[in-house]
């Protein structure tokens, strides 16, 4: 376990660049359009949980499909890397410190060393969605992507990339806000309870 002093100061420094990295991204998502069959706005998030097996790559192709192609890529390649940049060391982290902090703060070594945990297994989504972001990068760089046609079946079958990715986001969304919903649930019961 580590005691960090002030934690408080790091905490709002992290929450406030989490908080500016997200305006700023917005920004960026204003840009974002691609060809589906017509024109029309997307979002970051559409691309980190597409709904099938091709979607990325539809929605990449549909970028290039439009005369404003470039702005779009542009534009994500700035939010990636304001995400790289900001918003992911900023996110996991606060969620550290937080996790951190709450761990110091239980007189029981088994929280001790739970809320310790949780503060070091952010590494797990940092690093995860780092890899993701790099993908996104090289796939939106990529104006020739190959779709393979549609299959008329029932059920539409999965690319291993789809299914790695589907984990990676399990993963990278799972284990901070497991987190983060643990420390506010000890940090509300102690408040109540007086012994925080």
């Amino acid at each position: 376990m580590i005691h960090i002093p002030n934690l408080g100061l790091l905490f709002c420094i992290a929450l406030a660049v989490v908080i500016l990295s997200s305006w700023l991204m917005g920004k960026q998502g204003k840009l974002f359009f691609t060809k589906d069959p017509l024109r029309r706005k997307f979002s970051i998030l559409e691309m980190e949980f597409p709904a099938k097996s091709y979607d990325l790559e539809y929605l990449i192709k549909g970028i290039y499909l439009l005369p404003e192609a470039q702005t779009t890529v542009k534009a994500v390649k700035r939010q990636l890397l304001l995400d790289y940049l900001l918003f992911i060391p900023a996110a996991y982290g606060g969620i550290f410190l937080l996790s951190m902090h709450v761990a110091t703060s239980i007189p029981f070594y088994i929280g001790q060393y739970l809320f310790a945990g949780l503060a070091w297994a952010q590494i797990i989504p940092f690093v995860l969605d780092y890899i993701e972001n790099t993908y996104f990068w090289i796939m939106v760089g990529k104006p020739g992507i190959y779709i393979p046609p549609p299959v008329i079946t029932k059920e539409e079958p999965q690319t291993a990339t789809f299914k790695l990715m589907q984990w990676l986001e399990r993963f990278k969304w799972g284990i901070p806000l497991i987190t983060f919903v643990s420390c506010l649930s000890v940090m509300a019961y102690s408040w109540l309870s007086g012994g925080f």
